[in-house]
């Protein structure tokens, strides 16, 4: 597909000189660029999760939770 972009004419040197280095196509390695952006973005940090709501207001101490995982473990 054809399409025009207007980029700095900065950008576009080393664009022309990387391709240039690696002999590729210029087309090719702006793709490759896109390409590598694109995969770049998907990445998303892990979502923290929501924090336990319990019920009658209890808010567990260090010590009930250790309590908890110890009697889980027996």
């Amino acid at each position: 597909m054809k399409t025009t972009l207007d980029l700095p004419d900065a950008l576009m040197r080393e664009v022309k000189i990387r391709a240039v280095h690696e002999r590729k196509k210029l087309k090719d390695a702006i793709a490759e660029f896109i390409r590598k952006g694109m995969a770049a973005g998907r990445k998303r940090p892990p979502k923290t999760p929501k924090p336990v709501k319990l019920r009658g207001g209890f808010t567990p101490t260090t010590e009930d939770i250790e309590a908890a995982i110890a009697w889980g473990r027996d």
